[in-house]
């Protein structure tokens, strides 16, 4: 199967300059596992879970420093623990609301009971830790009819003076700069990026958005995000205004949101059209992340590996054992498009809706030859 997407990767390179859309041809896999084979699959060891009774996400929360953040994080777990998405309109009135501020936050999602919110977090945690420091954050938990989840939101420092003044029809951003690299400033789509001209005067940036043309705005410095601005040109939010229907979240910055954003929109799905969500497994998110690694480093999209072994093989050597089992895989620029994508294709949505599986995980892995495309690996199984 080939797929085609949109942006990012673990130190989030957003640089297409072109709209790249690829062919999605449908390949469909739902089979039951085949005996063991005598090779075993060489895999990284997954993160710790916390044992059952370990009262994790109580050690968690105490821990944590109250935070301005801790608004937002409530914000955003409400909204995951109604509609599974945590909703990007939300976020961005949350932040404005705590911080006055348009920068996007990390934000990380758990689910399930309290020790596998706290293992899913803590996990997740790790990679944005390695890719900048994190001066804010706040952390919330919540329950609906979604279910059980705890949400962190996190900054990097510094938190820098933005404005934006409106003029006309254009919309002038002004960012202080404190980094050595030039600014790069891209116009974000769900499906597109593009490089957007700045203009740099001693400490300070300024670029102009056309609101004939609105769009997110993402700023960086070399491969850091330092601010994110939706939409300059919006009007203010009335109060009390709901989420768009097909609000895809936030921005992800590392590949764990990725993937957790990619998987509260399979269960949204799922619910949506009538069949029970499924739990976040470790097992098959380093089963999915393998793979997604495989492909990315051999440079193909498929289901069979690149020693040979064929997905039923694949299944069969890894270190869980499975009633049924279904993948869809692809190549991609983002988790919205991705998604959408799948849930064009016949057989790729049949997988991602299956009934006969309980759990599963999605595993992304960096393009070595696009650092802002990513590959994907969608596992569910029973």
């Amino acid at each position: 199967m080939t797929g085609g997407g949109w942006w990012h990767d673990e130190v989030v390179q957003l640089a297409l300059e072109v709209v790249r859309l690829a062919l999605w041809v449908v390949t469909v896999v739902g089979c039951r596992s085949a005996a063991q084979p005598s090779a075993p699959l060489v895999v990284p060891p997954p993160p710790a879970l916390a044992a059952p009774g370990d009262h994790a996400l109580e050690r968690f929360a105490a821990a944590h420093r109250p935070s301005r953040l801790d608004e937002v994080a409530r914000v955003a777990a409400g909204a995951a623990g109604t509609s599974y998405v945590v909703s990007a309109v939300a976020v961005k009135a949350a932040m404005a609301t705590a911080l006055g501020s348009g920068v996007w936050p990390h934000v990380l999602t758990g689910w399930g009971t309290d020790d596998e919110i706290a293992a899913q977090l803590e996990a997740g945690l790790a990679e944005p830790r390695a890719v900048t420091e994190l001066a804010e954050i706040g952390f919330a938990t919540a329950g609906g009819r979604a279910g059980h989840v705890g949400v962190i939101v996190a900054v990097p420092p510094p938190s820098l003076p933005l404005t934006v003044e409106r003029t006309g029809s254009t919309a002038r951003l002004k960012l202080a700069w404190i980094w050595g690299d030039d600014a790069a400033v891209y116009a974000v789509t769900p499906t597109t990026s593009r490089r957007l001209a700045a203009t740099r005067t001693g400490d300070q940036i300024e670029l102009a958005v056309d609101c004939a043309d609105p769009t997110a705005i993402e700023i960086r410095a070399g491969t850091r995000v330092i601010a994110t601005v939706v939409d300059a040109c919006a009007p203010e939010l009335a109060t009390g205004e709901l989420p768009p229907a097909l609000d895809l979240g936030p921005p992800a910055h590392t590949l764990i949101e990725i993937e957790m954003r990619v998987w509260a929109l399979i269960n949204r799905e799922r619910v949506a059209s009538g069949v029970a969500a499924i739990a976040w497994d470790a097992a098959s998110h380093l089963f999915a992340r393998v793979h997604a690694a495989d492909m990315a480093r051999f440079r193909y999209v498929g289901h069979q590996a690149s020693d040979g072994a064929s997905y039923r093989e694949r299944v069969a050597r890894a270190p869980f054992r499975a009633a049924a089992t279904h993948e869809n895989v692809g190549h991609a620029w983002g988790p919205g498009e991705v998604h959408e994508a799948f849930l064009r294709s016949a057989g790729h949505r049949a997988n991602l809706l299956a009934a006969d599986v309980d759990r599963g995980a999605v595993g992304v892995a960096v393009d070595p030859g696009d650092p802002s495309a990513f590959y994907v690996s969608e596992f569910f199984r029973q």
